[in-house]
């Protein structure tokens, strides 16, 4: 079965940016939103720098104001992007047909606002002791905000958006770390192409500022201990880590008739997917997971890897994934690739959010015709070497074809072949 879904409408929530067009000029501008942590005393961790979302007023977004209390950051970033896509693709505030209108989420971890937790944990580490746990239960337990876990109930964003939108249709949630936000559009684009929908909105929402994500990928030593904007480095020499980040981006979707039936104008169409598997190693896996991935989305693409004009990249600046990426892109592409950008050093990695933050740079890409550089790249790592790199400043050429590549944990895997009519 041919792959061929419009995609119609695009909703961002970014450090940088609350639209596709906003965040792609700032990258064009090369301008970073990785700074100093804040929110929480990040000494304990080798990090100490985020991308966080600014500007940003969640109850423009929430019909309920009394939902607020039960959403985390993410939640409320991913319903903020789902309404923007919704309401740039043009479609009703009732639908017509409720039960063709579906919705396929990227989530997160299920774990509410850390803040809920810190006056409990203080009492448990009370008078410089070590950790009391019965001190923690007897005098702490009860300061914990009862609605803490339900905060960040990984469906989340689905409940409150499909309830919001009245959208019955078929819904499914993707909880695989990084790349559930880009599996979750690639998914939906099938279910479109099967006739389970006539309407899809897919992408991801997620935060990774927060004690818990800092702890778990510092454990895994897959944080900067750069302590500025500058040190995320993608590809380069000095490549030591990511910054965490948040956001949300969600993309309405259909079949290209039903779009100009209803006389919307198609950003883009989604031609190709692949998804694959390499855990030898649980953070990086190996390169023939990416190419394989690659390889199955410009196959369905029906793409000769010659006729790609740009690839968005995971890039997320550890030195075990860049190499193993760029071994990935000889693998499919040989001697000369197309030329390669990524977006963390600017936006941090936001995870769930991550893939689908690249989708809609990729998309506003392709009607701007720049391609952003990688911020920071200076001197290109010896086992990345040999890659077209976007470097110093952006590139402008058309572009018709692009991939836009995420990966997660579990060395799981994601690519989307986008196609620009002329």
């Amino acid at each position: 079965m041919k792959l061929d879904v419009a995609i119609t409408g695009t909703g961002v929530c970014a450090p940088l940016g609350h639209s596709a067009d906003e965040l792609l000029a700032a990258l064009l501008a090369g301008r970073s939103g990785v700074a100093p942590v804040t929110a929480f005393d990040p000494s304990p961790f080798p990090c100490r720098v985020a991308a966080r979302v600014t500007a940003f007023k969640a109850r423009d977004w929430v019909s309920n104001r009394k939902n607020l209390k039960l959403m985390s950051d993410a939640v409320r970033f991913g319903l903020a992007a789902v309404k923007r896509a919704h309401a740039q693709a043009g479609l009703p505030e009732v639908p017509t047909d409720p039960e063709r209108l579906g919705m396929f989420v990227g989530a997160g971890t299920a774990f509410g606002d850390t803040t809920d937790l810190a006056p409990a944990l203080e009492r448990g580490f009370a008078d410089g002791r070590p950790f009391d746990a019965a001190a923690f239960a007897t005098e702490g337990m009860h300061l914990i905000n009862p609605l803490w876990l339900l905060k960040g109930l990984s469906n989340n964003v689905l409940g409150f958006a499909t309830a919001d939108l009245d959208a019955r249709g078929i819904n499914q949630n993707y909880c695989n770390s990084a790349a559930g936000g880009l599996q979750a559009v690639g998914e939906a684009a099938w279910a479109i192409a099967e006739g389970k929908a006539d309407l899809m909105i897919a992408g991801g929402a997620d935060s990774a500022v927060d004690p818990a994500h800092f702890t778990g990928f510092g454990r895994l030593q897959m944080l900067t201990e750069a302590a500025d904007a500058d040190g995320v480095r993608p590809f380069d020499e000095a490549h030591d880590g990511f910054a965490p980040g948040e956001g949300a981006a969600f993309f309405v979707l259909e079949t290209p008739e039903h779009a100009r039936a209803r006389g919307q104008r198609i950003l883009a169409r989604i031609v190709g997917y692949g998804t694959a598997c390499s855990a030898h190693e649980l953070p990086t896996g190996v390169p023939d997971g990416i190419a394989r991935a690659a390889q199955v989305a410009l196959g369905r693409a029906g793409w000769d890897p010659r006729e790609v004009d740009v690839v968005y990249a995971h890039g997320n600046g550890t030195a075990a994934y860049d190499r193993n990426e760029a071994a990935a892109w000889h693998m499919v592409f040989g001697d000369t690739t197309p030329p390669i950008t990524t977006n963390k050093a600017n936006i941090g990695h936001a995870i769930a959010a991550s893939g689908p933050l690249s989708l809609a740079c990729a998309v506003a890409i392709g009607a701007r015709g720049a391609i952003p550089h990688v911020r920071n790249l200076e001197t290109v790592a010896r086992d990345c070497r040999g890659l077209d790199l976007v470097v110093g400043v952006p590139r402008a050429v058309p572009v018709r074809r692009a991939l836009v590549h995420c990966a997660g944990l579990g060395a799981q895997t994601a690519v989307i072949a986008l196609e620009f009519d002329p």
